[in-house]
């Protein structure tokens, strides 16, 4: 059986989207078991408790990016399809002027390994030549 070209976006969303939902729930289940003494939790040095959901959610907006450019053949509005449902499902409810996801996006174009003028391109595409969010996206794209 193959797999139509134009569901693999909406694979990757409802994956993505899947693994949010139990990174969520685990990290509730996880934060319910610990102990009500608040000096033990604060006292806890371990490296993922340093994570917040806005890094969840950011590494989830890179990975899309990621897995749609080297799946799809650009195209702005499947492309922020995909992405305005992750940031729904996230809460935020607009996605072109959160800094978060922008930024996001940038590190997805920078870990896509596209060249630079295509990624200029892009980065224009995106945000429709928007230029604060085309400064969030290059500075994503600078980070790393």
């Amino acid at each position: 059986m193959q797999t139509k070209p134009y569901l693999i976006p909406f694979i990757i969303i409802v994956s993505l989207a899947q693994g949010c939902s139990f990174s969520y729930s685990s990290k509730s289940s996880s934060n319910s078991s610990v102990s009500s003494s608040e000096s033990s939790v604060s006292s806890s040095s371990s490296p993922s408790s340093s994570i917040t959901e806005e890094d969840i959610y950011q590494e989830d907006i890179s990975d899309y990016t990621i897995a749609y450019l080297s799946n799809e053949k650009f195209e702005r509005s499947s492309f922020s399809r995909g992405i305005s449902a992750i940031a729904t499902a996230n809460g935020v409810t607009s996605w072109e002027q959160d800094e978060a996801t922008l930024i996001a996006i940038g590190r997805g174009l920078k870990e896509a390994d596209i060249p630079e003028g295509v990624f200029l391109t892009y980065k224009s595409s995106i945000v429709d030549a928007n230029p604060l969010a085309m400064d969030l996206i290059q500075k994503g794209y600078a980070e790393e």
